[in-house]
């Protein structure tokens, strides 16, 4: 059978207390679900002592009566339409705490938060995979204590042999999350897609997806497609958000189950069997490999995007390197093969920075061409104005510990001479990036800020320049190097600038 996504509930004895999250049916009687169904259990000390002192990559047994679930599941027709849910009762009957997971998610949590309630339960519960076993109709007793920790071993070795694929997953492939949002089950085997953001972590364990989830998606299982319509299964949800530098990541984030269970199984890359995914999706994302690069100024970083390789030029955000010429600029070139004899950072000159207050918050720095490695490759301009509605992928740095740009892909939501505004996912350390359209690779504009009302950041609603505003002097600049092509950027006008000061927004 292909592994399913199922509804799981946590249901305490004597008590209305529920759990939810959701779940990998991996065969007729067995789940992979995570950690975090046992949220509300977590201020059990026995049980916190128990996971506490969990031996790193080693399934151990639970057989807590007290540790009742209830899994929902249906039957679906060729189109994927449901046609019966089906409700049986399960314990958990092991679990362990992964390595790979532990470490990576240990860097994520490192600095303090806001909410250190949150980050401590995360740094429990998020590396811990359990295995449920479902009750079968003949039997009378409750079958956990019927199998043993070599049961479990068994099943998910079965598991990994039939399907994980050694195919590497791709920033850029198309995915699927499917699960039971909120637990309710009106709302089962419900689809979310997006796109491979990033992967990061030991061993790459760590997936991050611009595929949207919400509570009660945890466990749901997330899928690519191969190119004959079939699914392969990529990984599990481990959260649908989390805290990062007190800053709430809306990105989803995903174990990667084929190392996870590789490490804790021991064993061999299977073989790749077949080709995977969007080969579009996978060329855009080289090109923005070779041209979004990394900007620190003092404390503060963005991204920032190669425009001309023999002049250096790169363009950026004013507010990313705000506190220049105070700092020293330096841009940091995330790629993958460095030529003989080019540098991996460079220091930069400032060129050119619209004041504060002043549309269109564009800076413009330089770096030694003689120093960029072959590898890099300009963005192209383009000198057309957006459309609305079309879709476009849009990069950047919003982590520190990652070495290439995190993309994320939506659509223009809205046009004007002055302002693009995009439903791509983006957050701090994104300002200065790139807006694209993805057929083309052709530039549209450069990220700016999020839309923020009442304290509430919107990471769906961000703002944008068009590359129409720019395209002119850059090209200009480029063509004669002189700081004058940019005279035309200190825009005085009144439509303009009410745009860009008619909402309260957010730099990142």
């Amino acid at each position: 059978m292909e592994p399913k996504s199922v509804a799981i509930s946590l249901v305490e004895k004597n008590s209305n207390e529920i759990e939810y999250t959701s779940g990998i049916q991996i065969s007729e009687d067995w789940i992979l679900a995570p950690g975090t169904l046992l949220k509300s259990k977590i201020e059990d000390q026995t049980l916190l002592d128990f996971i506490s002192a969990l031996p790193s990559g080693e399934i151990k047994s639970l057989r807590e009566e007290n540790l009742q679930v209830q899994v929902q599941s249906c039957a679906m027709t060729e189109s994927r339409e449901i046609t019966e849910i089906k409700s049986t009762k399960g314990s958990i009957a092991g679990l362990w705490s992964c390595p790979l997971l532990a470490d990576s998610l240990a860097n994520l949590y490192s600095s303090k938060s806001l909410n250190e309630n949150f980050e401590r339960l995360n740094k429990i519960l998020l590396p811990i995979f359990l295995v449920v076993r479902l009750d079968r109709d003949d039997e009378k007793v409750n079958n956990v204590s019927e199998c043993s920790v070599k049961d479990i071993y068994q099943v998910l070795s079965c598991f990994f042999d039939s399907h994980l694929s050694g195919e590497d997953y791709k920033r850029g492939d198309d995915v699927q999350v499917e699960s039971t949002p909120f637990g309710n089950p009106v709302f089962i085997n419900s689809v979310s897609k997006g796109i491979v953001s990033n992967v990061l972590g030991v061993n790459n364990c760590i997936m991050l997806t611009d595929a949207n989830a919400v509570p009660g998606c945890e466990g749901g299982p997330v899928y690519a497609a191969r190119k004959n319509g079939s699914r392969v299964i990529y990984g599990m949800v481990i959260a649908p958000m989390t805290l990062c530098r007190s800053e709430w990541v809306n990105y989803t984030f995903v174990a990667c189950l084929l190392p996870c269970l590789k490490k804790l199984l021991r064993k061999q890359e299977p073989k790749n069997n077949f080709l995977m995914i969007n080969q579009q999706n996978t060329d855009i994302t080289d090109l923005l490999d070779k041209s979004v690069v990394l900007i620190y100024c003092g404390s503060e970083w963005g991204s920032g995007i190669l425009l001309d390789r023999d002049t250096g030029t790169i363009l950026t955000c004013s507010h990313v390197i705000d506190q220049a010429p105070n700092r020293r600029i330096k841009v940091v070139f995330g790629h993958k093969d460095l030529s003989h004899g080019s540098k991996k950072s460079q220091w930069a000159k400032l060129i050119y920075r619209t004041p504060k207050g002043i549309p269109y918050d564009i800076a413009v720095i330089k770096v030694d061409p003689l120093e960029i490695s072959n590898y890099m490759q300009p963005l192209k301009i383009r000198n057309t104005a957006a459309v609305k509605g079309e879709s476009v992928i849009s990069a950047g740095f919003p982590f520190l510990y990652t070495s290439l740009p995190t993309i994320t892909h939506g659509n223009i939501s809205n046009v004007s001479p002055y302002m693009l505004q995009t439903t791509c996912y983006v957050q701090s350390g994104t300002s200065g990036g790139p807006i694209i359209r993805p057929n083309t690779g052709e530039l549209l504009g450069i990220i700016v800020c999020n839309v923020t009302t009442f304290n509430t950041l919107y990471p769906r609603t961000n703002m944008a320049i068009p590359a129409t505003i720019f395209s002119d002097p850059i090209n200009q600049y480029i063509k004669t190097e002189r700081v004058q092509a940019f005279d035309t950027l200190m825009t005085q006008d009144k439509d303009a600038i009410r745009m860009w000061n008619c909402f309260l927004l957010s730099r990142i």
